[in-house]
């Protein structure tokens, strides 16, 4: 996908769905594309918790973005690569 407005100002990460609502014992995985140069291309970020307390909430894989819920209440998942962070994903687990 082509867009004039992506990358206008360097390189970004985007996350879908920014949004997540799992279950105890569900998980989900967003996913990651580059928005560089007009253009929206695939990408395998590295993905952290938001603060060491969202581990009380969720489970994640690093490496796939895998999330996991752990026990009721809310979380945050960040997704950076090639030094480019702030994408987020935010967990709320019921």
């Amino acid at each position: 996908i082509v867009d004039p407005g992506c990358g206008a100002g360097g390189a970004s990460i985007l996350v879908s769905p920014t949004l997540v609502v799992v279950a105890v014992g569900q998980s989900t995985t967003p996913r990651a594309s580059w928005c560089r140069n007009g253009r929206y291309d695939p990408m395998s970020p590295q993905w952290s918790l938001g603060s060491a307390a969202d581990a009380n909430v969720i489970g994640l894989d690093p490496a796939t973005g895998r999330i996991t819920g752990r026990r009721a209440g809310r979380a945050t998942v960040v997704a950076t690569s090639e030094g480019v962070g702030g994408a987020s994903v935010s967990v709320t687990v019921e």
